[in-house]
C-alpha cells in the first residue's frame, strides 16, 4: 500500500504541470525597448508585472491577444508607483475581425494599479474580451484624436476617454455581438480627464456600449471633467438565458463647465445608461440589460449638463445625489422609459428641473415611480418636476410640478420607519 502512494504521487507530480514564473518588466525610458518588452511578456499571457517608469513614446502600442494579469505596484498610500507615459490605445485588446462578430469569447484581461499619463486618445481600449477587471488604476493628461465617427462637424470625431470598454471605436456603425462578455468590473479607478478644448472634444471618463450578456459593475470610481459622459453605458445586450446585469454604484463624477453637443446639445452629463443608438432595445426583455444605478455623487457643471440621462425600462435607480451647477438647460434626472423605480435621490442646487420624465423615440415615459426626492436644497428655473408621459407616480411633497401628460398623479406621502420588532417573541396583546 505504501508503494502504491508512492507511485500515485509520483504520477501526480509527473502530470500536474508547474506553476510558471510570473513576468518581470522593467521600464527602461526607451519607448522602442519599453513596447517591446511589455508585448514579449503579454504575448506569453499569466500574469505579467510591471516595474518602474515606462515611455511608449507617441504612438505606442501593446496588444492583449491571451489570458493575462497586468500588474503594477502600488506606494504605501496606495497610488500607483508604476507609470506609463504616452501611447495611443497604450493597453489594447483587438477584436480578430473588425467588422465581423468573433467565434469565441475574448481573452480574461485583468489590469491592475498602473498610472498613464498622456495617452492618445485612450490609455486603456478593450475592443475583446471574455472578462475583464480593471482596477486602481491613474489616468491623466489624455490627448484627443480623431475618431472615425460622423457627426454634425463631419466625418471624425474629437474624442479621449479613460476606459473604453466595447467596439464602438473600432466598428462605429453598431454592436458586434460577443465582442466583450463575461464578467466586467472597473472599480477604484482615478480618472481626470480635462481637455483644452471640451467644446469640441467628446470626453468620457468610461465609456461601455454595445456589450453581449456581460455582468458590468463600475463602482468607486472617481470621474473628473469630462466634456461629455462621466460614464456611458448604452446599447449594451443580454446574452443566452437572459445573462447580464449592470450596477453603478458609489462613483464621484463631475463635469466640465463646456461639453460638445454630441449626439446631442445636452451635456456634458454625469451618468448616460440604457438605450440610445437603436431605442427598441430598451423596450424589449430579451435584449435589456437590468440596470441599477445607486449611491453616485454627481456634478453637472454644464449650461447643458445632466445628472442621470436614462434610456431604458425597468431601470432602478436608488439615493443618488446630484448637484447642479445652474444652467437654464440643465436636469438633475431625465426619465424617458418606462417602469422605472427612483427613490432616495437627491438633487440640490440650480437647473431648469430635477426630474425631468419624458417620452423619446421607443420609449413612451410610462408608469415611472419617483418616491422620496430630496429636493429641499434645488432651485428649479421652470419647475422642480415635469412629467410627460403616462401614469407616473410621484411619491412626496412637490411644490411645483407640470404635467404635461396623462394620468399622472402625486401621492403627498413622507417616508417612514418601521417599528422596533418586539424582541420577547411574536406573542402581542392590545393596548387597554
Amino acid at each position: 500500500m505504501h508503494r502504491f502512494f508512492i507511485a500515485l504521487l509520483l504520477v501526480l507530480l509527473l502530470t500536474v504541470p508547474a506553476r510558471a514564473e510570473d513576468a518581470v518588466v522593467t521600464g527602461t525610458g526607451d519607448p522602442a525597448r519599453d513596447v517591446a518588452n511589455v508585448q514579449a511578456a503579454l504575448d506569453k499571457g499569466g500574469t505579467v508585472r510591471l516595474r518602474g517608469q515606462f515611455d511608449f513614446g507617441a504612438d505606442g502600442r501593446v496588444k492583449i491577444t491571451k489570458n493575462v494579469r497586468i500588474l503594477g505596484r502600488l506606494d504605501g498610500a496606495g497610488e500607483p508607483l508604476t507609470t506609463i507615459s504616452g501611447g495611443d490605445w497604450t493597453i489594447y485588446s483587438p477584436l480578430p475581425v473588425d467588422t465581423a462578430p468573433p467565434s469565441q469569447d475574448g481573452p480574461l484581461i485583468v489590469v491592475r494599479n498602473l498610472r498613464f499619463d498622456g495617452a492618445t486618445g485612450t490609455p486603456l481600449h478593450f475592443a475583446y474580451a471574455g472578462g475583464l477587471e480593471v482596477g486602481g488604476c491613474v489616468v491623466t493628461n489624455v490627448n484627443p484624436q480623431d475618431a472615425a465617427i460622423t457627426w454634425s462637424q463631419g466625418d471624425s470625431l474629437p474624442f479621449q476617454a479613460g476606459i473604453v470598454v466595447g467596439n464602438r471605436l473600432v466598428h462605429p456603425k453598431g454592436g458586434l455581438k460577443g465582442a466583450v462578455t463575461g464578467t466586467v468590473l472597473i472599480e477604484h479607478n482615478r480618472l481626470e480627464m480635462i481637455n483644452d478644448h471640451p467644446e469640441e472634444t467628446a470626453g468620457y471618463g468610461v465609456l461601455a456600449d454595445w456589450t453581449t450578456g456581460a455582468d458590468m459593475t463600475i463602482r468607486d470610481n472617481e470621474i473628473n471633467r469630462t466634456s461629455r459622459n462621466g460614464i456611458e453605458v448604452l446599447d449594451n445586450e443580454l446574452g443566452v438565458k437572459d445573462k447580464g446585469f449592470i450596477r453603478i454604484q458609489s462613483n464621484r463624477i463631475s463635469t466640465d463647465t463646456e461639453g460638445i453637443a454630441y449626439p446631442n446639445k445636452f451635456g456634458p452629463n454625469g451618468i448616460v445608461a440604457g438605450w440610445y443608438f437603436d431605442t427598441s432595445g430598451g423596450i424589449d426583455f430579451t435584449r435589456n440589460n437590468r440596470i441599477v444605478i445607486t449611491g453616485n455623487r454627481i456634478e453637472g457643471r454644464g449650461e447643458n449638463s445632466i445628472g442621470l440621462l436614462l434610456y431604458a425600462n425597468d431601470l432602478t435607480a436608488t439615493c443618488n445625489d446630484i448637484v447642479m451647477g445652474g444652467g437654464r438647460g440643465a436636469r438633475g434626472v431625465v426619465q424617458t422609459g418606462s417602469r422605472g423605480f427612483f427613490a432616495n435621490n437627491r438633487v440640490r442646487g440650480r437647473a431648469n428641473y430635477a426630474l425631468f420624465c419624458y417620452p423619446f423615440e421607443s420609449l413612451t415615459a410610462t408608469a415611472n415611480t419617483f418616491a422620496w426626492t430630496e429636493l429641499g436644497l434645488f432651485t428649479g428655473l421652470k419647475g422642480q418636476v415635469l412629467l410627460g408621459g403616462r401614469v407616473n407616480v410621484v411619491v412626496g411633497s412637490v411644490p411645483s410640478l407640470i404635467d404635461h401628460g396623462q394620468g399622472n398623479r402625486v401621492v403627498d406621502c413622507n417616508p417612514c420607519s418601521l417599528p422596533e420588532a418586539d424582541p420577547e417573541g411574536d406573542a402581542w396583546e392590545p393596548a387597554n
